[in-house]
């Protein structure tokens, strides 16, 4: 909450001028309808795009991720926003998990297969260990911040060379532009720079007087001001982005949050060890497979 809140309108900024793309790996589904993709001579090799239909499954069937509407309606895990369609992606490029990616290796187009993958080819045998405030994990904290991070325009300054190196114009004077749903008007270029107001929608009282007592949400969060003066705000912050939200801290404690599993490893007085791992670490996988297109 604390990082996020006040650095927000930079990220923002930056975001206009850099918008990065997420690899796309496997996530819930059963069995296929029938193909209708004739077969080819031709084989998937490194350095082909290809598109794959999937269904990922556990070692007991349960269903975790697939491309397939029909096959994800089915399931605890349907979302209905979601553009269920064949799974793109450059095999050999790193943007599957090993086992996947090597397992469409040689397949034709038309041709199905069940792909066995053991944790160590898929989301590791364990997580990575973190060390984060205690206060992190309140359920509520209170916080004191310079009164101008909850101004509705942020100015920042980016370099023209940011621009540039995405591939973009270096925006004109006056001129407005947005990304990511935040808008920035640009009031300065020169020296190499471009100044922007940005619109800072993450201030969680956006369009709203300041005052002690009005509350606002940020991220699921629930932010109340307590006290104000000419310099400083304080909030208290009801912390619902807690993993373990409304339970007591022990060693041990597991929570599920963002494809992500965190467990309690250790609890000193300021600090609380976690052990951050994704969801699926640990288990071996199992994917039926259909190649569909290769590109």
């Amino acid at each position: 909450m604390n990082k996020k809140l006040f650095v927000g309108a930079l990220a923002a900024a930056l975001l206009l001028a850099s918008c990065g793309k997420s690899a796309q790996t496997p996530e819930n589904s059963s069995a296929f309808p029938s193909s209708v993709t004739p077969a080819s001579e031709r084989v998937a090799k490194e350095g082909d795009t290809v598109a794959v239909n999937y269904v990922g499954k556990l070692e007991d069937g349960t269903i975790f991720d697939t491309s397939i509407k029909s096959i994800a309606e089915t399931t605890p895990k349907f979302n209905p926003n979601r553009d269920y369609s064949p799974l793109l992606f450059t095999v050999g490029a790193g943007q599957m998990i090993k086992g996947f990616d090597q397992g469409v290796l040689g397949m034709k187009v038309g041709e199905k297969k069940t792909l066995r993958i053991p944790p160590e080819e898929a989301y590791g045998t364990g997580g990575t260990e973190e060390v984060v405030p205690r206060k992190a994990l309140d359920d509520q904290f209170s916080e004191t911040v310079p009164r101008e991070k909850y101004q509705d325009v942020f100015e920042v300054t980016v370099p023209e060379a940011t621009f540039k190196d995405q591939g973009n114009e270096v925006p004109k004077m006056g001129e407005t532009i947005t990304a990511g749903g935040v808008s920035a008007k640009v009031t300065k270029v020169e020296g190499g720079n471009v100044t922007l107001d940005v619109e800072n929608r993450q201030n969680p009282f956006y369009g709203k007087k300041l005052a002690v007592g009005l509350e606002g949400d940020f991220e699921g969060n629930k932010v109340k001001i307590t006290r104000l003066d000419e310099k400083n705000v304080t909030v208290e912050v009801t912390n619902r982005q807690n993993p373990f939200y409304g339970k007591k801290l022990a060693v041990g404690l597991e929570a599920p949050i963002g494809g992500e599993r965190f467990v309690i490893k250790k609890i000193d007085e300021d600090t609380v060890t976690l052990e951050r791992s994704h969801e699926l670490s640990g288990k071996t996988l199992v994917f039926e497979v259909e190649l569909m297109e290769i590109k």
